[in-house]
């Protein structure tokens, strides 16, 4: 009788222990997939043209945090447009930068 109880705890155990682990697999799955998704998203940009805004716009004001405008692409090149027609910006910001920096906007607002 003991042996037939024994059996039953066993074999109830085993089916707990199947189930938890294709659970916890199942999670670890989607979780691998979203993390490969953003890795995706990280490899199209340009580390320079994120360098140079990093680097030229800091140099005139802060740097915004860029999430937090819903510009679009268009919106972010004419915003590059008007920083970069004063005298002061044309002296540090050559119009190779302001393409590249341009670009780098682009990207962000087209990855959110």
């Amino acid at each position: 009788m003991k042996t037939k109880k024994r059996s039953s705890i066993y074999i109830i155990l085993i089916a707990v222990l199947l189930l938890a682990q294709q659970f916890i697999s199942g999670c670890a799955t989607t979780v691998t997939k979203d993390l490969h998704k953003e890795e995706l998203h990280k490899i199209e940009v340009d580390p320079i043209s994120q360098k140079l805004f990093n680097i030229k716009c800091s140099l005139c004001h802060e740097l915004p945090d860029v999430n937090a405008y819903p510009y679009t692409p268009e919106q972010w090149s004419s915003v590059i447009d008007n920083m970069h027609d004063t005298k002061a910006s044309r002296k540090f910001i050559t119009v190779e930068d302001e393409d590249k920096i341009k670009g780098y906007l682009r990207w962000l607002s087209k990855t959110r």
